[in-house]
């Protein structure tokens, strides 16, 4: 064990004790201590995503209690005996790290595909303990070093509501000046139109909510198009995509890729209505279910993927990305003291951008 920080045997947290709740209960717990290849992190910002929240509903089963979120950045303060040999990582760096844990190493996903996919592995802050806590363990092959410019506040919603985005840009396949709808503009959404503008792409932004529709127009990295689904038709939003097309443009009309972030059903309605005969639908928003009209996909030809998070290599990808081009989420910044004023914010009429619980 290679230990160069002084660490205290107790902590505070924030755990689901049981579900579904309203707010997590403020407790006190031991400290836990790296082995292997984990690292232990003090936590320095976490964030709170919609996943959380279904968490407290009582979505993802009975692995109850455990401490909430699975969207870590914080410091090295512990290597486990292995975690040096991973990475280079050393005490003292900062890090933004993923949320699988225990991934197995010996299934297909892991063999032959993509270790995020692991059938075995469990979920920080969904079926095993997160980082609402000073303290958290995570696995060195998890980690990124940030880049000295990001702080622990910006870093922390990469590790899910950002890579997640950036993967599904990526499955969307698009050639530079091709066109990305992202409908759905919390959290995901407002990293993502910043994103897929700097990746090339021509962006149309798609919301029903004035607040987030506000605050991508405000990015210094705006998007080429911003839709109002309370006020604009599919037909009025048709004409305005097909502008973006260069002069001379033969093809189809509608975005060449769509990512749907939003749960509600008439979002994904106006989206597909949006989207371009034999063009690819991504859906990252995790509905109930899932109610799709069969002639978008018989009569359009679109093609729907599901995208999930992402890996190392994603994760750094996403955070060199957003330090190179200054991407940034609209935080919400909130201490552990006040961690039932932040569930109620997620509600909050006028809600925009990231929420982060922050550590320091």
């Amino acid at each position: 064990m290679t230990s160069e920080l002084q660490i205290p045997k107790q902590m505070r947290a924030l755990r689901v004790l049981k579900a579904p709740s309203k707010y997590y209960s403020l407790e006190t717990l031991p400290v836990p201590r790296a082995e292997g290849t984990q690292v232990l992190l003090k936590i320095g910002a976490a964030g709170l995503c919609h996943t959380d929240l279904m968490v407290l509903e009582g979505s993802f089963g009975e692995n109850l209690p455990l401490v909430g979120s699975h969207e870590p950045s914080g410091t090295v303060v512990q290597l486990g005996e292995e975690a040096g040999k991973i990475g280079g990582l050393k005490i003292g760096d900062r890090v933004a790290a993923l949320l699988p844990k225990d991934v197995c190493g010996k299934c297909s996903d892991c063999r032959f595909g993509d270790w995020k996919y692991c059938a075995n592995s469990k979920y920080s802050g969904i079926t095993t303990d997160g980082y609402f806590s000073e303290y958290a363990l995570v696995e060195a092959k998890h980690c990124v070093v940030l880049p000295d410019s990001m702080n622990f506040e910006q870093a922390a919603p990469l590790t899910c509501a950002g890579v997640t985005i950036y993967t599904a840009i990526k499955k969307a396949n698009l050639k530079p000046g091709e066109i990305i709808a992202i409908s759905g503009l919390g959290a995901l959404g407002s990293l993502g139109v910043q994103m897929a503008k700097a990746m090339g792409l021509k962006v149309v932004a798609i919301d029903a909510r004035p607040e987030p529709l506000d605050l991508v127009r405000s990015f210094d990295i705006a998007p080429d198009l911003v839709i109002d689904g309370r006020k604009t038709s599919s037909e009025d939003a048709m004409k305005e995509i097909i502008k973006l097309r260069p002069d001379g443009y033969e093809g189809w009309d509608g975005a060449d890729a769509t990512i749907l972030t939003a749960d509600p059903t008439s979002s994904h309605t106006f989206a597909l209505s949006l989207t371009r005969r034999h063009g690819h639908v991504i859906l990252v928003a995790q509905p109930p279910e899932l109610n799709f009209n069969f002639k978008n996909f018989i009569f359009q030809d679109l093609t729907l993927s599901g995208s999930l998070h992402g890996n190392e290599v994603d994760l750094k990808e996403t955070i060199e990305l957003c330090a190179k081009y200054g991407i940034e989420s609209h935080v919400s910044r909130f201490g552990v003291d006040e961690h039932e004023k932040m569930i109620d914010a997620c509600e909050a009429e006028g809600r925009k951008g990231k929420i982060v619980l922050s550590f320091e």
